[in-house]
């Protein structure tokens, strides 16, 4: 795959219903095949951000104006440039996807974990628990800051804990510098969440070699 085949798609323009329709609808006419992608609303702002790949090399200038076309909006900010192809992160022994972080080969070696801070907003935050990650080689990989109830703040995301970072002391940093705020940190390895997230006996999801009866096969009886 060569660099006119692969593409970072950015689109951001004033919230409304249908954005995502029309942008997806305009490349897939092309014959895009979106690999990644992320869309939010930030302060009433639309904006998303993908990889659209292509079976042949396509122009980027010509997806841009297939993008705008399908939006009536003038003022909407559309970006396509080509993209390196990135080393995908092969599905485990049971087919399972993993949570949707394309990674590349320059990506910062390590363990992946969630992370997630909630409580009363207060300016700084988000700045605070950036450098604390920072200082101690963690690399953000996806975060969110979710404002929609002030009291009730959610910051979550996921990073990436190089080996020589200890985690439990990565935890009590968070705790003790967020925690006289009345801010609920948590930090969890990604086996763990998604053990403590998914639907099926927590053995499977850690041994991968064992059969999902309940899942694959319907529960006895029914």
């Amino acid at each position: 795959m060569n660099d006119n085949t692969r593409f970072l798609v950015t689109v951001a323009l004033p919230d409304r219903v249908g954005i995502l329709r029309d942008v997806t609808g305009a490349l897939f006419s092309l014959g895009a095949n979106f690999t990644d992608l992320r869309q939010t609303v930030v302060g009433g702002i639309f904006t998303l951000s993908a990889i659209a790949e292509f079976e042949a090399s396509a122009d980027p200038a010509a997806l841009v104006s297939a993008v705008r076309a399908a939006l009536p909006e003038q003022d909407a900010c559309v970006d396509v440039r080509p993209c390196a192809p990135a080393a995908r992160r092969a599905p485990d022994a049971a087919g399972r996807a993993s949570l949707s972080i394309t990674r590349t080969s320059a990506a910062p070696a390590g363990e992946r974990y969630v992370a997630s801070v909630m409580g009363p907003d207060r300016p700084g935050r988000i700045h605070e628990i950036a450098r604390i990650f920072a200082d101690a080689g963690v690399n953000v990989e996806d975060w969110r800051h979710d404002f929609s109830d002030p009291e009730r703040t959610l910051t979550v995301g996921i990073v990436t804990v190089p080996p020589s970072c200890d985690v439990a002391e990565l935890q009590r940093t968070l705790a003790a510098a967020l925690g006289p705020t009345g801010l609920a940190t948590s930090l969890r390895h990604e086996n763990i969440f998604r053990a403590t997230n998914e639907v099926g006996p927590i053995r499977n999801l850690l041994d991968p070699s064992v059969p999902d009866v309940g899942r694959n096969a319907g529960t006895p009886g029914q």
